[in-house]
């Protein structure tokens, strides 16, 4: 990636900013308990499965809570579809259940782009609402705000965003609320790191108009702005398709060559790349 002319950096927080996961077993404790006693054993077995490969659900992947499907897009078009078993539908079926493109809505379709979609979709599969498995991801992330939530925070990153904060706008872009945002920030010494933040920011369906935002706000370029997350639908993609460069996070492996600009394992991974900003 060509370091220079980069006037602006927009993070995603959750899976970016720092690396601990074991969050992610307390939400899917708190979706389980939200179920009917006799699918709470059938979420858990999901769940495990999930997790070991041995499901259809993985990420990756996008569930439909309207069709109880498990879809497999490319460019947008349903390649492949599995039911719940793991079945797979024939492509005439599949052409008669989307004839055409499909999109994210957050409401009945899910990128399953990390692990906060797991416990949710396994939710709506066994019979929660929206509502439902929101309020067990709110629940989480007030547990996330108090002290039994450690948190270790990447080594070198507090120290680096500072000094590029001196010279290149840093922009924080998080689909989650701001008072946990806050004060997981405040735990990971990131709370005075940015410029400008952004919350509830509803990616990936308006990726593209925070985007535009930031580069009407600064005065700047997409080719001037970098993008940086582990979600390939909310951080990477829409951002790319506007001509931003980007960075992406790639905990689960997911990513074929020319995804991003710079493929990282992990923002430790990635420190080094931003230090090359300053």
């Amino acid at each position: 990636m060509n370091n220079r002319n980069v006037k602006a950096i927009v993070f995603d927080l959750d899976g970016t900013l720092y690396e601990e996961t074991h969050h992610f077993e307390y939400y899917a404790a708190q979706v389980a308990k939200r179920l009917r006693k006799e699918d709470q054993h059938r979420f858990w077995e999901d769940y495990r499965a999930v997790l070991s490969g041995r499901h259809p659900l993985r990420i990756g992947s996008v569930y439909d809570a309207g069709e109880d499907l498990i879809l497999f897009l490319q460019n947008g078009f349903v390649g492949e579809a599995y039911r719940w078993n793991g079945e797979k539908l024939g492509a005439a079926e599949v052409k008669t259940i989307y004839p055409g493109q499909v999109k994210i809505d957050l409401d009945r379709l899910f990128s399953i782009g990390d692990l906060w979609w797991v416990p949710s979709s396994i939710g709506r599969h066994y019979g929660l609402t929206n509502e439902e498995t929101y309020a067990a991801f709110l629940e989480t992330r007030k547990w996330m705000m108090g002290p039994e939530f450690e948190m270790k925070g990447v080594s070198g990153l507090a120290e680096t965003l500072q000094k590029l904060k001196n010279n290149i706008v840093l922009i924080l872009m998080t689909n989650s609320p701001e008072p946990d945002s806050e004060a997981i920030l405040h735990k990971l010494k990131l709370a005075d790191a940015f410029h400008h933040k952004i919350f509830q920011a509803g990616k990936p369906i308006k990726t593209a108009s925070h985007l535009q935002m930031i580069r009407d706000r600064y005065h700047i370029q997409y080719e001037e702005m970098i993008s940086i997350g582990d979600n390939l639908e909310n951080d990477i993609l829409p951002a790319r398709r506007l001509g931003c460069r980007t960075i992406f996070i790639d905990v689960y492996r997911l990513a074929k060559h020319g995804d991003a600009d710079v493929i990282v394992a992990s923002m430790s991974e990635c420190v080094p790349v931003l230090r090359r900003f300053l």
